[in-house]
C-alpha cells in the first residue's frame, strides 16, 4: 500500500510483464464493527465493489459468486446471518471469502492465524489449498513452523531477503538467516518452530 522508497515492483503474468495483477487482501487486523448491522453477505460482496458502478446496485451474478464462495468455505448457513454472531475463526472465513470472491489472480494473508485456534488452522490450510488452484497465494506470518508445513516456497526477511523455492529448509539456514538458533518442536499434528532470543 506503501510506495517504495528505491528499487522496482514488477508484475507478471505467464511470463509476460503486465502493468499490474488484481489482488485480493485479507489484513491480519480486521476494523469491521461487529455491531454493525451487517450480514455475512454483504461483508462478502463488498469485496466485489470495483467490478460494478459507484452508485449500482450488485446484481444478480455479484450474488451468485457470493454464494459460490460461502460455499467452497463452508459458511452458506451464515450467509443471512449478522457478523455479531460470528466466531472469530467464521469472522475470518468471512473475510477471507471477500478476499476472493472477486477471483483474483493473487490473494495477500497477513498472519492468517491471527483470530482462529490450532484446530482450525489446518482446516484453513486444505482451504487455502484448494483456492491456490485458482490462484498465487501469499502468506506474511511469524509461524515459521505451520509455514513450512503448508507452502511452496519460502520467502525469509529480516533485513535482506532469501528466497528458498521449497519449504524443505535445514535448521542451519533458518538459523544464518535469522541470526539465531531455532529448535523444532514437534507439537501434537501442527509442529512449532521457537526462535530463540536474539543475541545483541
Amino acid at each position: 500500500m506503501m510506495k517504495p522508497f528505491s528499487g522496482k515492483v514488477s508484475y507478471y503474468r505467464d511470463g509476460v510483464e503486465v502493468p499490474e495483477l488484481t489482488i485480493g487482501y485479507l489484513p491480519q487486523y480486521n476494523d469491521i464493527d461487529r455491531k454493525f448491522p451487517i450480514a455475512v453477505e454483504e461483508v462478502v460482496l463488498s469485496g466485489l465493489s470495483k467490478q460494478k458502478k459507484l452508485f449500482a446496485p450488485f446484481d444478480a451474478n455479484h450474488k451468485q459468486l457470493v454464494a459460490e464462495t460461502l460455499d467452497k468455505l463452508g459458511m452458506s448457513e451464515y450467509a443471512k446471518s449478522p457478523i455479531g454472531a460470528l466466531s472469530g475463526g467464521q469472522l475470518q472465513r468471512v473475510l477471507l471469502a471477500r478476499a476472493i470472491v472477486s477471483r483474483p489472480e493473487v490473494v495477500v494473508l497477513d498472519e492468517p492465524n491471527t483470530y482462529i485456534d490450532k484446530r482450525f488452522q489446518e482446516q484453513m490450510y486444505q482451504m487455502l489449498d484448494v483456492i491456490n488452484r485458482d490462484c498465487a497465494i501469499i502468506i506474511v506470518s511469524h509461524d515459521v513452523g505451520t509455514i513450512l508445513q503448508n507452502v511452496k516456497a519460502v520467502a525469509c526477511v529480516n533485513r535482506t531477503l532469501h528466497y528458498h523455492d521449497t519449504p524443505q529448509i535445514s535448521n542451519d539456514e533458518l538459523s544464518e538467516h535469522f541470526g539465531c538458533p531455532i529448535d523444532l518442536l514437534g507439537h501434537g499434528h501442527m509442529p512449532h518452530r521457537v526462535l530463540k532470543a536474539h543475541e545483541d
